[in-house]
């Protein structure tokens, strides 16, 4: 029986199980073994992270939804490898330690949100916990806003920032704007009291569209309350104020950090071959470097296309075409077929944006051709996407 052991139940990871369980219909179990390996008991929707900041939503799938049909499940944190015997060490809870046997290990490890310095203020949107935080914070100064409006006391904008301007600084800054207009709505207040500045040091959003796209998506951000600061790089925030580089400061309640993924650091424990960006090192096959029986994808591995060694992106839509592929290259690998498998990067430009819970923004080039759908559709479209990732119906 060959052993086939993956690591991390991200979304490359989850979508790699998928792929296997088609690949090897009635063999798991028999000739073939698939075990997952991750520290946690459930699935993260991470994406989701922006939406719990300000919705009370459930983002946890147990693992158990996943591995069904003869798929075995470790709770446990991997920590080293013997590459020579094949095994792999595994912490399971404080106490205990095993090695476990692999014919093929696959290392999904994704990523983790990047750092910031404790001097920068604010809050770093980065897990389940930090979200709490955020909406804790959020629906004080809520509370206090509404009572001053009330007692005609508040000469004040309700103001918060976002700073980072990639996808999930987008969607946060427009879910917070939306669910901040609706709770004033409620109160009786005006809801055009509410401007959420999203702070971004690039040159315009979502570079890499056209840049009338870019356009179109800051014009649909300041509909909902959104107010777009490129160029702009923020220092630090302190005591309600924020400050930028160029030496401008802004009045804000609460700031939010976004500032984007990094390779999940615990790769650099296992002995691998790592990038400059301290992602995996792995051929057009997702096989690590230098290692016959070790494959990697997601955002912890460097994948890039063969025919233009373009790296792909970090993020779930970029994991699952390369599971599918993986899936096929280890059949093919079990069984002695001879395949020709080469990673390619996703077809077609594509980003789904979320703009609150009844909003989206879509834009998708094709033949030259720049395609963009907002609105509810848009939010329907992003919702999909979403689910599609975790493989929830």
């Amino acid at each position: 029986m060959k052993n086939i052991v993956i690591v991390g139940g991200g979304y490359a990871g989850i979508n790699l199980l998928e792929g296997l369980k088609k690949e090897f219909q009635g063999q798991i179990g028999k000739s073939v073994r698939i075990i997952l390996i991750d520290k946690n008991s459930y699935h993260l929707k991470k994406v989701l992270l922006v939406r719990a900041a300000i919705r009370d939503i459930n983002l946890k799938i147990p693992f158990s939804e996943y591995c069904q049909d003869g798929i075995e499940f470790i709770q446990g944190e991997a920590v080293a490898l013997q590459k020579q015997n094949q095994q792999i060490t595994i912490n399971i809870g404080n106490e205990k330690t095993g090695n476990l046997h692999y014919d093929y290990l696959v290392l999904a490890f994704g990523s983790v949100i990047k750092e910031i310095p404790k001097d920068f203020g604010g809050i770093t949107l980065k897990d389940r916990q930090s979200a709490i935080e955020i909406r804790e914070q959020l629906l004080s100064l809520m509370e206090s806003f509404k009572a001053l409006e009330k007692s005609q006391q508040n000469q004040s904008l309700f103001k918060v920032a976002v700073v980072g301007g990639g996808i999930a600084g987008i969607e946060t800054a427009a879910e917070i704007a939306v669910w901040s207009k609706e709770q004033l709505t409620e109160a009786g207040v005006n809801p055009n009291l509410v401007e959420v500045l999203l702070f971004d040091a690039k040159d315009r959003l979502l570079p890499e569209a056209p840049e009338k796209v870019s356009e179109k998506l800051a014009n649909h951000l300041k509909n909902v309350g959104v107010v777009v600061k490129n160029k702009t790089r923020v220092s630090h925030c302190k005591e309600g104020q924020l400050y930028t580089n160029d030496g401008q400061k802004y009045a804000v309640g609460t700031c939010i950090f976004n500032p984007g993924v990094e390779a999940n650091p615990i790769i650099s424990k296992l002995g691998v071959s790592m990038s400059e960006k301290n992602q995996i090192i792995v051929n057009h096959s997702y096989q690590v470097k230098d290692e016959e029986h070790i494959y990697s994808i997601g955002d912890c591995a460097l994948i890039a296309d063969y025919k233009n060694n373009h790296p792909d992106g970090m993020t779930c839509k970029e994991a699952i075409p390369q599971a599918t592929r993986l899936s096929k290259i280890l059949k093919a690998s079990i069984s002695q077929t001879p395949v020709n498998i080469l990673h390619e990067s996703y077809p077609v430009k594509f980003f789904c944006i979320s703009l609150g819970p009844n909003n989206g923004f879509l834009w998708t080039q094709k033949w030259g051709l720049d395609f963009t759908i907002a609105g509810k559709l848009g939010a329907k479209i992003r919702n999909y996407t979403w689910e599609l990732a975790s493989l929830q119906k």
